[in-house]
């Protein structure tokens, strides 16, 4: 039993780095639950399923990798969307504006809060040098890693304070999810409502329009 624990406990480690990796990393990591792998990790570190020193530095290594992929995401591609005010609701347009100008503040802020997480590091690779975005990101999301590690490892003693504040946490998490997912519905609503823009004429289609009007033109002087 000893052994299969053991084997069990690197598999965990090995899941939940990929899940932290990828929560800020890619796109659909808004949709994953960052905090509740971290808090994960300290209740099993808690009960003694897994290493409590290997189970912390997953969720601190993890936890700020996570963001740098997603930095370097964004400055070789990524979505226009998030660098774009066409078609955002003006508070969302606002938000994005407040990143980019303030981009330190909103790397180490965005951190905290599920799906602001994930959206950040793309906001801001276009206004920050990495070494910049590095040097702010690497220790905040190594802080918030071991720091909800930490809330996991209360849980297991029965911490009600902590079981609040990962409530809390969980609920901002889906508040932000349910803005995004509006924001997403309100601009697919507003695509669909646009009037199609005309085609472009090829240059016969233009050539024989104009010959079209020049002819009228000669017959109504004749007349």
């Amino acid at each position: 039993m000893a052994v299969l624990a053991g084997e069990l406990g690197t598999g965990l480690l090995v899941v939940a780095s990929v899940a932290l990796v990828a929560e800020s990393g890619l796109l659909i990591g808004v949709v994953l639950p960052g905090i509740s792998v971290t808090v994960g990790l300290g209740v099993l570190a808690g009960s003694g399923t897994v290493p409590g020193v290997a189970a912390g530095l997953t969720a601190a290594v993890a936890g700020a990798a996570g963001p740098s992929l997603g930095y370097w995401r964004g400055r070789r591609g990524g979505p226009a969307a998030l660098h774009s005010r066409r078609g955002l609701p003006a508070a969302a347009a606002r938000v994005l504006q407040l990143a980019e100008r303030r981009p330190v503040l909103a790397v180490a802020l965005g951190q905290w809060f599920a799906v602001v997480r994930t959206l950040v590091p793309r906001v801001t690779s276009g206004v920050l040098p990495y070494h910049r975005f590095a040097a702010v990101s690497i220790p905040v999301a190594s802080v918030w890693g071991l720091a909800t590690f930490a809330l996991g490892g209360l849980l297991t003693r029965g911490s009600a304070t902590a079981a609040r504040l990962v409530a809390a946490q969980q609920a901002t998490a889906h508040l932000l999810l349910l803005a995004l997912l509006l924001v997403v519905v309100g601009m697919l609503v507003r695509g669909l409502r646009r009037p199609d823009s005309p085609r472009p004429r090829t240059p016969a289609e233009a050539g024989r329009r104009r010959a079209g009007r020049a002819s009228t033109s000669t017959g109504d002087r004749h007349a």
